[in-house]
């Protein structure tokens, strides 16, 4: 798909609508105005010139959304992915990182209530009883900050309204033992005071053969909100929510193994290695890693270094908590507005889970962050004025173990402390009524200080043995213990049978002990063991300081009343951070530049709104989490900033007022994303033995331990970046009876994409195009309904993120999109 093609797809969609709209010339037909707050002013969606996409709460009701997950349906440039564990991952046209950490930062800011989550967590909480949510595309260096370098999502609960007594109630049930109910009151307390107060529960037995990818989430919201005088305006939010389940798991692929026997034809093949499928009960989409044949699948591998057979894996598991308290305060100045936001936050995680393949990985994290933000808008006679003053305060605190069977890393975090404080400001310059010039600047400083230990465990085998009479010696320690899953050294030596410890358990940085009862040699004696065991620590306890100012320059020309087109050029970072690894304990941050030209325009009477975005990005430093071999020669986990790309594209939204009760909308996105550089190096056990990578590798040293390996991805398309997506959607309206109804479709084609870190061929998902369809049948006065919907309606098996597990013989494994599902839902307003 080249940049022609989409130009003619987009202006496909726009003479598509235009053509029904010559059809009919009913000027009583308009469509609906959104208001947005993504510039921290109230201002229409069509006359806010950045390119942003939103959505309110009766279109997420209808289309489904009630977490961070589903927002890909309002934004096709947002891609949610959800790997392992409690955090979110987001990429926005292909800028992000697959891991978010207690100590990693996620590329795009997300915000509940106008307060930025530094965690941000999946968390029914944030998506309950809500006005609308935003997703804005691009670096948002100056209103929002760091960690915005790939956009932002606002989410905006609805909040009390004065004099009214007003509320509802909502209750679905679906497939998969799907339920979901919710409810919210607006209570007038006097003339001016009100309180609103919202309660959600969503649960379901999992997605998965086994039962996992289940979910059950409870959360609560009570607000309260005065004009305490003519000038003076408060209002407080408290909320609080668990979210309980088994959260994402694998469905195993197969693994990567050498080709002794020459290369096979398997498409998945890679330099070095055939692909070896898993059995068609195993890798059939939405299995899941418990059934008895995927247990009986991973029993069947190999974990090196050990080189002997895994135990089986834990079960996955979530047990969450989080609580945030907010006040809004807006003063009337005379000369200005001033918003005060005061925010505290808290979370208690609990989680196990196994993707890629780990035996166990534990997560005991405690958050806690304050924040403050104080804006004042104000206008002189040409120029409108933002200024404004931040300061956030986060600190995490942890107990993390990743079992790789004969690897664990045994991380303790004492404190990852960040403490960052900005000054901004931004003006309007309005040189006419329809020509504005607008210039923001934003100074950020940040701390980030960490304390923490990794002590890595490592069963290594010593033992060779001919691979067959006559053939060449392999390690093989068949029958050797792996590392018991503990979320502490204590733990884990606790779990050692004393008879595997013959000389003793290790002492952390002390060298080997004999490990099991594997002899290394015929008649051996107990203390001379296949097998060896190690603890190597790795400590970091560092400071990191960075002084960053971004910036935003942009026109702004009104065509017409109803026609805007605009030019933004605008900077953003992502701030560094640290890695528990020797020799990798920090990285620096990355930055993104981004060039947008935009037109948004509103036809035939306020009809047909058709809006279209050219960006040019420039993305440099990109931080990049992956599995490697610290300076130790440890196994380890780390962020490092390994490569640019160029992130080019068109996109062109449609919505159409075709009659009074038929209502179309069409997206297209074109995106060029091209990495100009992203390469890394790789150690592998021995010099014949290759990185398991779709991208050129290049021997460029051998060393003690094995060999090191340039692996160079440059040329490859950025992850997540599909060349082309696209949907259409029809809202259609019509009278049953006496009641009032409406059928929904909306079809959602994505191209192929990257979804792994190495470029392999399972991590390259197919194109798909997924159907959701919804009727919905209520009362005239819309005071009840009653909606049925089937999402992802022909049942197609997408791949959200796949992976390649090295100590568990390459295993390979995905997590897939929910399947086709279904249900109803009942809504009642009073």
């Amino acid at each position: 798909m080249n940049m022609s093609k989409a130009v003619l797809a987009a202006f496909a969609i726009a003479s598509f609508g235009t053509a029904f709209a010559q059809s009919d010339s009913a000027t009583s037909v308009t469509l609906e105005e959104i208001t947005v707050t993504a510039q921290r002013k109230a201002e229409s969606l069509q006359d806010a010139a950045i390119p942003v996409d939103a959505a309110t709460q009766a279109r997420l009701t209808q289309i489904g959304i009630t977490d961070a997950s589903g927002l890909t349906k309002i934004s096709p440039a947002l891609t949610v992915v959800s790997g392992g564990g409690s955090n979110n991952v987001f990429f926005v046209r292909g800028v992000g990182n697959f891991a978010v950490n207690a100590y990693t930062d996620a590329a795009v800011a997300f915000n509940v209530d106008g307060v930025y989550i530094g965690r941000p967590t999946a968390t029914t909480a944030s998506f309950l009883d809500l006005e609308r949510v935003e997703v804005l595309k691009g670096p948002q260096g100056t209103l929002y900050g760091r960690n915005a370098t790939a956009g932002a999502i606002n989410v905006i609960p609805a909040k009390p309204v004065l004099g009214e007594m007003t509320g509802y109630v909502s209750a679905g049930a679906g497939d998969y033992g799907s339920l979901e109910a919710t409810g919210a009151i607006n209570v007038p307390l006097g003339e001016r005071w009100a309180a609103r107060f919202a309660v959600g529960k969503v649960e379901n037995d999992g997605y998965n053969d086994d039962n996992t990818a289940a979910t059950d989430d409870l959360a609560f919201r009570g607000q309260i909100f005065g004009e305490i005088s003519d000038t003076f305006d408060a209002r407080l939010s408290i909320d609080h929510s668990t979210t309980t389940g088994t959260g994402a798991a694998p469905t195993y692929l197969g693994n990567y193994g050498f080709p002794l026997a020459g290369p096979s034809n398997d498409p998945n093949n890679v330099t070095g290695y055939n692909f070896n499928p898993a059995p068609a009960n195993v890798s059939t989409a939405h299995n899941g890693p418990y059934t008895p044949e995927s247990r009986a699948y991973y029993g069947s591998l190999d974990t090196t270094p050990a080189f002997t057979s895994p135990a089986p894996q834990r079960d996955a598991f979530l047990d969450n908590r989080y609580t945030g308290i907010t006040a809004e305060l807006n003063f009337d100045l005379g000369f200005g507005e001033l918003a005060v936001i005061p925010a505290y936050r808290e979370a208690d995680l609990d989680v196990v889970f196994v993707n890629p393949g780990f035996q166990a990985a534990f997560n005991q994290e405690q958050h806690e962050q304050f924040s403050l933000e104080a804006r004042l808008a104000t206008s002189t006679e040409s120029i409108d004025w933002i200024f404004g003053a931040y300061y956030f305060d986060e600190t995490v605190d942890a107990l993390a173990s990743y079992n790789q069977q004969s690897i664990q890393a045994t991380q303790t975090i004492n404190a990852s402390k960040s403490d960052s404080k900005a000054l901004f400001a931004r003006g309007t310059f309005n040189l006419s009524d329809q020509f504005r010039f607008v210039a923001g600047i934003r100074w950020t400083d940040d701390e980030k200080r960490f304390d923490g230990v990794s002590n890595t465990f490592l069963d290594l085998c010593i033992r060779e043995v001919e691979a067959f009479p006559g053939g060449p010696l392999i390690p093989d320690c068949a029958g050797a213990p792996v590392i018991p899953a503990g979320i502490t050294v204590a733990d884990t030596l606790a779990q050692i049978d004393p008879a595997d410890l013959p000389a003793g358990p290790p002492g952390i940085g002390t060298g080997p002990v004999p490990f099991g009862q594997v002899p290394l040699f015929p008649g051996a004696p107990p203390t001379v063991t296949g097998n060896l065991l190690f603890i190597n620590p790795a400590v970091v306890n560092q400071t990191q300081t960075e002084d960053e100012i971004t910036y935003r320059l942009a026109l702004e020309y009104d065509v017409s009343d109803d026609s805007l087109i605009y030019a933004s050029y605008e900077t953003g970072y992502r701030s560094g951070g640290f890695s528990l690894a020797t020799g990798r304990e920090t990285y620096a941050p990355e930055f993104l530049d981004a060039l947008t030209i935009g037109s948004k325009n509103r036809f035939l009477d306020n009809r047909l709104q058709l809006n279209a975005e050219l960006f040019m990005w420039k993305y440099k430093d990109q931080q990049a989490s992956h599995f490697g071999v610290d300076g130790n020669g440890n196994n380890a986990f780390f962020t490092e900033n390994i490569g640019k790309s160029s992130v080019n594209g068109l996109e062109v939204d449609v919505l159409f007022a075709a009659t009074d009760s038929t209502r179309l909308r069409g997206n297209v996105q074109f995106l060029d994303n091209e990495i100009d550089r992203y390469g890394y190096l790789q150690l592998t056990p021995d010099e014949a033995v290759r990185p398991v990578s779709g991208c050129a590798t290049t021997q460029v040293a051998i060393v003690p331990n094995g060999a090191t390996w340039d692996v160079n991805c440059a040329g490859q398309e950025g992850r997540n970046s599909p060349n082309l997506s696209a949907s259409l959607g029809i809202d259609q309206s019509f009278a049953l009876g006496s009641l009032d109804a409406m059928l929904s479709i909306d079809a959602r084609y994505r191209d192929k994409r990257w979804v792994g870190f190495d470029f392999t061929p399972p991590q390259r998902a197919d194109s798909v195009t997924k159907i959701d369809a919804s009727l919905q049948i209520g009362s005239a006065e819309g005071t009840w309904s009653v909606l049925a919907y089937v999402r992802n309606a022909t049942d197609e098996e997408v791949r959200s993120i796949a992976q390649i597990f090295g100590s568990m013989s390459n295993l390979t494994s995905t997590v897939y999109e929910p399947p086709r599902t279904y249900g109803v839902r009942f809504n009642y307003e009073f």
